[in-house]
């Protein structure tokens, strides 16, 4: 049996349906090609030359950074990679949007003094990385590869997030047989000290000390390496670098040279500048019973030395009572 006839009004109504449908989709297209059109606007002025920073860097010049920058991908956390404009730095690349997001990398970089026995690393698609905290804030970091030379890092300005760049940029800095030199860890800070004199006194320095120090908590023997020196204390399990200590060191090596003192508290502290880098030094508290050297960050001594003043001043006889006249 046929289909019946329809009448005139339901022929009228699915042809209005047809041409509602229709031009649904010729709005949608239209919407979508807008859309289009406007994305490719923004990713070309994204693109245009960009001024970056030049700084010294040793490896920038080589040929495996050239390499790296011809690999590079377009895209890298949403952001367009950009011209880096005259004079453009060696090694150096930038991704960017319009609203001053942005991702810098630079090939060439130095292994970062950070990269050692206690540092914690993360792998993505084959690329070792390392996060380093700016001691003074540390929602700011920079994302450096430790599993070859050159090293590579890559910060992040704005809203951007150089941890969703890692991924992106993996297929262009995997290692592969060009990369020949994996780089080694460092030392831990004082862990190569001598301390001759690390004795009764210094355990009873030690047993007073916090238990919780600048945000970190001190490290217990399962979180450290076996190699560290057993006198020797660490506090740790943040982002940030770790604070570390020892108690019954010999004088520090640059105090015959310099006596720029600083007193804190009942304390007179010595920065030495042979075991300081550009984010942390080392201070040795003077003029008791025993030499106690201590490593953090630069930014924060002025919050710690005074608490650690006071824990020393407590247990700690003081031998020097004009050593800071």
């Amino acid at each position: 049996m046929g289909n019946a006839p329809q009448s005139g009004e339901t022929v009228q109504a699915n042809s209005s349906r047809r041409r509602a449908a229709v031009a649904l989709a010729v709005a949608v297209v239209a919407v979508l090609g807008v859309i289009g059109v406007a994305k490719y606007v923004q990713d070309t002025q994204a693109a245009q030359p960009v001024a970056i920073s030049n700084p010294e860097l040793p490896a920038d010049d080589s040929p495996e950074c050239a390499a790296l920058l011809d690999r590079l991908p377009d895209r890298a956390a949403g952001l367009v990679r950009a011209q880096v404009a005259d004079p453009a730095p060696l090694g150096a690349a930038v991704y960017r949007n319009l609203e001053s997001d942005r991702i810098t990398l630079r090939c060439g970089a130095p292994v970062p003094a950070q990269f050692n026995d206690l540092a914690r690393t993360k792998t993505v698609d084959g690329v070792e990385w390392l996060r380093v905290v700016d001691s003074t804030d540390d929602t700011l970091s920079t994302w450096f590869t430790v599993g070859r030379e050159p090293v590579v890092a890559i910060t992040a300005e704005g809203h951007a997030n150089a941890e969703d760049a890692l991924g992106d940029l993996a297929e262009a800095l995997r290692p592969d047989s060009e990369y020949k030199v994996t780089p080694k860890r460092s030392p831990i800070p004082l862990s190569t000290l001598a301390a001759p004199q690390a004795d009764s006194l210094c355990t009873g320095l030690t047993a007073a000390l916090p238990k919780e120090l600048g945000g970190r908590h001190l490290l217990g023997a399962d979180e450290l390496p076996e190699s560290l020196p057993k006198d020797m204390l660490v506090w740790g399990g943040t982002a940030a670098d770790p604070i570390t200590l020892r108690c019954g060191v010999d004088e520090a090596p640059g105090y015959a040279v310099s006596k720029q003192l600083t007193q804190v508290g009942d304390i007179v502290w010595f920065n030495e500048p042979s075991l300081s880098s550009g984010t942390a030094g080392t201070w040795y508290a003077l003029g008791r019973e025993r030499f106690v050297a201590v490593n953090m960050p630069m930014s924060e001594a002025s919050g710690l030395l005074p608490v650690l003043s006071s824990v020393i001043a407590d247990n700690l006889k003081n031998t020097s009572p004009s050593e800071a006249k």
